[in-house]
């Protein structure tokens, strides 16, 4: 059975997160108990306060303890694309890549809910902007309802210890890579490099250089829109400016493209820029890419698919011999290519070779199966900015910061569940003050605020002992 630390917080709190207004009102989350309605607050809501504080932190040098992870949207679903050396985030918080390198790792910090022990009592704020409208100088107010909580919740969670600082990855010998890699929210300019990549294949051109294929086709657009289709095999354009206002009324799908084409080609001529070879990769890549394209409303609209080539890329042949730089440079090339992984190279070798105790490259079926082990200093630091956190947490929500630090805490190195989640309401006696009956707690450390620091050192010995009783 792993081992496993477990905590069970009272924090003191307004509302946390909301549903989705109805209308001008605005309501907090809450659930029917058979203990009444209760107010709660999602435990995705309160990671996210965790990972966001946790960001903030730096030692007394003013270097940072805690990296984000990265995300990327490659392979049609945005996910976190880091490792457990270079993201502390990614560590605990864990994710599900679909492609192309499948890879699920379940969350090494999994919460409950928040949900309050008091009830809730039906309370609207009713906020206008009167002041600004007065400030405007006009007469309007416009009425805004908000339903509003002030009380006391509980939020439980698990640390998985065996799982923390360990990460195995399948990584396939054959990788297929999307050859027209869009994202929703794009700008201009990165749509346009988006689209020369994909009929170039990343490779800047002489005759046709990037900054080339930008100024000329940048004049013609003014805004455009970009959506995955339902099967997340390609995208949906939607362009507004000159190139919408193209005369494409053809019969089939292959006359419109090949109008749009030379339209383009047409365009880049008048620029300066003649080359058969160029001309005719353009329009060889771009039939294949696109599947649709209408003019309506003055909105070109254009679908693309992702993939117009059926090969998949072999990655590099790992070596038995190689040293733990050797393996950390394969390990981000193959992150850095297919996933879009942004760190650097250097940071991500001087982070693996600081951080690392075991990295093992194994043949593995069709594949090569990576597996990572942190060093035990650097999963107890970790650990440790994690728990400073959670006992010293706020968010920002609605222009306001919430308090999530705890009112009392109760953590454990010897329960496998947070046994107090269900018991914290029977062992409550008081609310004003708050008064808990003590008696009631074994195997964990408990207290107030003031005791936080040593309940903090307490756990994080027995972590030590824990990581050195595994050696």
């Amino acid at each position: 059975m792993s081992k496993k630390i477990t905590f069970t917080n009272l924090i003191e709190a307004g509302v946390v997160n909301r549903n989705d207004s109805i209308g001008n009102i605005s309501s907090v989350k809450k659930v029917s108990t058979h203990k009444g309605v209760k107010v709660i607050f999602s435990d995705k809501s309160y990671k996210r306060a965790i990972w966001e504080r946790a960001a903030e932190k730096t030692d007394e040098n003013g270097n940072f303890l805690w990296r984000r992870s990265e995300v990327s949207s490659v392979g049609g679903v945005t996910q976190k694309v880091s490792t457990i050396i270079d993201s502390e985030e990614f560590d605990f918080s864990g994710t599900m890549i679909a492609k192309p390198i499948p890879h699920n790792r379940e969350s090494v910090l999994t919460t409950t809910y928040g949900i309050s022990i008091n009830e809730y009592k039906t309370f609207n704020e009713f906020l206008t902007n009167m002041a600004l409208e007065k400030q405007l100088g006009t007469n309007k107010t416009n009425i805004y309802n908000r339903e509003t909580f002030y009380g006391l919740y509980k939020v439980s969670g698990v640390i998985d210890l065996d799982r923390l600082g360990e990460q195995d990855i399948l990584i396939p010998s054959k990788i297929s890579e999307d050859d027209l890699e869009l994202e929703a929210g794009m700008e201009v300019e990165s749509f346009l490099e988006a689209l020369y990549n994909g009929i170039f294949k990343g490779k800047d051109n002489e005759e046709l250089t990037l900054d080339d294929w930008k100024e000329t086709i940048n004049s013609l657009i003014d805004v455009v829109e970009i959506e995955q289709n339902k099967k997340n095999d390609g995208y949906e354009i939607e362009i507004k400016g000159e190139l919408a206002k193209l005369e494409i009324n053809k019969n089939n799908k292959e006359e419109k493209t090949k109008n749009f084409i030379s339209y383009l080609i047409d365009k880049l001529n008048k620029n300066g820029i003649r080359n058969e070879d160029i001309e005719k990769m353009i329009e060889e890549k771009l039939l294949k890419f696109i599947t649709k394209i209408e003019i309506k409303d003055e909105t070109l609209s254009i679908n693309m698919k992702k993939n117009i080539e059926k090969e998949k890329a072999k990655i590099n042949v790992p070596d038995n011999t190689w040293d733990i730089e050797k393996k950390l440079e394969w390990l981000h090339n193959i992150y850095s290519t297919y996933l879009k992984m942004k760190l650097d190279l250097e940071t991500f070798k001087n982070l693996g070779k600081d951080r690392v105790e075991n990295l093992t490259i194994e043949k593995s079926g069709n594949g090569y199966k990576v597996k990572i082990s942190l060093k035990p200093e650097e999963k107890v630091r970790r650990l440790e900015v994690l728990i400073d956190t959670i006992l010293n947490l706020y968010r920002t929500i609605e222009g306001r910061s919430e308090t999530l630090s705890p009112l009392y805490t109760i953590w454990s190195t010897e329960l496998t569940n947070p046994l107090y989640h269900t018991m914290i309401d029977e062992i409550i006696k008081s609310t004003n003050p708050l008064t808990l009956d003590e008696c009631k707690i074994i195997k964990a450390h408990f207290g107030k605020q003031e005791k936080f620091e040593e309940i903090k050192n307490a756990i994080m010995n027995e972590v030590k002992e824990y990581y050195k009783s595994k050696k």
